[in-house]
């Protein structure tokens, strides 16, 4: 562990301890986000931070934190970035094809479509693939690159 909370700042402390207080969140847990943020960054994210993992899972959220180098800012876009929950980034590709892609959505369905293909080459310059192997959730978490 980092600092201990007697040499945190002020306002850090009373965050601390009003977030225990009140939603009995635990001291380990938000000590362990200080260490791998500032106390600022804990400070302004930490809740989006513990309510995304409420949401979709701690593994699933520190892996996407990870892809971004530990940008806190990156946990208020999460939402916004994430596509859903696909068995593999082809399944997404598929789904892309035939619902989100106006010029592929209504393809015969004679013709046949490479979709891990279309994944490779356009797809992946454009979104990620998270997985994760200590949950329920496995594999195939689909995130833009950005968003505007």
């Amino acid at each position: 562990m980092g600092k201990a909370t007697g040499q945190m700042q002020e306002d850090t402390q009373e965050l601390l301890d009003f977030y225990n207080s009140h939603y009995n969140w635990e001291y380990n847990e938000m000590c362990r986000f200080i260490d791998n943020h500032t106390e600022q960054e804990f400070q302004e994210y930490y809740q989006t931070y513990h309510q995304l993992c409420d949401d979709y899972g701690t593994e699933l959220v520190d892996n996407f934190g990870l892809y971004f180098d530990l940008e806190a800012s990156y946990y208020e876009k999460f939402e916004d970035m994430y596509e859903g929950e696909y068995q593999t980034a082809t399944d997404f590709a598929e789904y892309w094809c035939n619902e989100v892609n106006e010029s592929t959505k209504n393809l015969p369905e004679w013709l046949s479509v490479d979709y891990e293909n279309i994944w490779e080459t356009k797809l992946s310059k454009d979104y990620l693939e998270i997985d994760c192997d200590m949950s329920d959730y496995t594999y195939g978490h689909i995130f833009k690159r950005e968003v505007n």
